[in-house]
């Protein structure tokens, strides 16, 4: 699962290196722009996944089979409703997208629909491939999803010589796989007649499924939303400088992604057979500590280096922003982490940790956006701040002893 996973992510990140040889500082920085909105908007359903992974591992635990077939059919209901109008209201909102971040036209932002539409299904298949424990098939889905973003965006965006093109392209490429994705798990759907299809159409999100779309969608804002404060604050050539440093940084932050994946079946038993999934959050925080710090061996002694190999010269300005990206990377992936652990358990105040962390987010950039290397700042500051309110209220990594807030609930 691990190697999988990360070689999905080294051609994930290949790609956003072609793509940024492809286009123009100008076009690159709206494409990632646009990835990140992207992202941002389709959180709610990346949450779902966590969700479906934890109940499929306790139902398959339980020796429950059907349920497991009934709750794919219903989850895949329920969330396909919620793509559907995801897709039309943006689409509708497609105006305000081009005026905001400043995109030269509005056919970009167009091209963006499917590929948002199709990024609220894919975590369903993920979720149940996580559940099950599935790893293997989990990072080969993974595998294919990077492949086709190469395959199918790159040579469309040569063509177009725009960030349209790359967006089309990854549109096709996310249909081909859940295509077949769809067709290797048929067996996983159970059949007509049990009603699973009609009550995911009608179900209202419950407390948890809000609290842990809340979860996702703080830390998409805080990973992503740095992007887009940067396309609108900063000259489109600097906003592309700044979309190559972030490029840094996402390679940091979801090298070690496997790990939260591995986690989440792991802290759910846990937590129902013995009371506790403290020690699988330190155990998975040591990994995601030394996979960090090995990824970001490179960048912290040659940035210069690093940037012109993977952007070329015409990126060398990134150069001075690569040391706090590699810090808010580090302390991203680390969130991430928490964000996967905190939706396993059920934790729904550990939410507030990233609702300050976005204001101070969105403050902070506002105040302090002269250059591609103050914005990144401005990122590792935010994410120290969470990692170090979580250790003192939460669930603490480098002390055994339990957070403030959760003694003093106790007492």
């Amino acid at each position: 699962m691990v190697v999988l996973t990360l070689l999905a992510s080294a051609i994930n990140y290949g790609s956003n290196v072609i793509f940024s040889r492809v286009l123009n500082p100008a076009g690159y920085g709206e494409l990632t722009a646009l990835f990140a909105l992207a992202v941002v908007l389709s959180v709610p359903t990346a949450a779902a996944q966590t969700v479906i992974a934890g109940r499929i591992a306790v139902y398959t635990a339980e020796g429950r089979p059907d349920r497991v077939r009934y709750f794919v059919r219903h989850a895949l209901a329920h969330v396909s409703v919620i793509a559907a109008v995801a897709g039309l209201v943006y689409l509708a909102a497609t105006p305000l997208v081009v005026k905001l971040l400043g995109l030269r036209h509005a056919g970009v932002a167009i091209a963006l629909t499917p590929v948002l539409v199709l990024a609220f299904v894919q975590p369903v298949a993920l979720g149940v491939l996580q559940g099950l424990e599935r790893f293997t098939a989990f990072g080969l889905m993974m595998i294919a999803i990077a492949v086709s973003r190469i395959a199918f965006g790159v040579p469309w965006a040569a063509v177009e010589h725009g960030a349209g093109g790359a967006l089309g392209g990854q549109a096709v490429g996310m249909l081909v796989v859940l295509g077949v994705a769809a067709w290797a798990m048929r067996g996983m759907l159970i059949g007509r007649g049990t009603g699973a299809a009609t009550a995911g159409l009608k179900r209202r999100p419950d407390a948890r499924t809000l609290s842990a779309s809340a979860a996702f969608i703080g830390f998409a804002i805080i990973s992503n939303f740095d992007l887009v404060l940067a396309k609108m604050f900063l000259s489109p050539h600097d906003s592309g400088v700044y979309a190559a440093l972030s490029t840094i940084g996402k390679i940091i932050i979801f090298t070690p992604a496997a790990i939260a994946v591995i986690m989440v079946p792991s802290a759910a038993k846990a937590r129902v057979g013995d009371g506790s999934s403290a020690r699988v959050l330190r155990v998975s925080a040591l990994l995601v500590g030394v996979t960090v710090i090995l990824a970001a061996i490179p960048a912290i002694l040659a940035p210069h280096l690093v940037i012109k190999v993977m952007f070329g010269s015409k990126y060398l300005a990134a150069s001075d922003g690569v040391l706090p990206m590699v810090a808010a990377g580090a302390g991203l992936a680390m969130t991430y982490l928490l964000v996967v652990y905190s939706v396993a358990i059920s934790d729904r105040r550990w939410v507030l940790l990233l609702v300050f962390g976005v204001v101070l987010q969105i403050a902070g950039i506002a105040a302090f956006h002269h250059s591609p290397a103050q914005v990144a700042t401005v990122q590792a500051a935010v994410a120290l701040f969470v990692l170090a309110s979580n250790e003192i209220l939460f669930h603490p990594i480098v002390s055994p002893k339990p957070g403030l807030r959760r003694r003093l609930v106790t007492r």
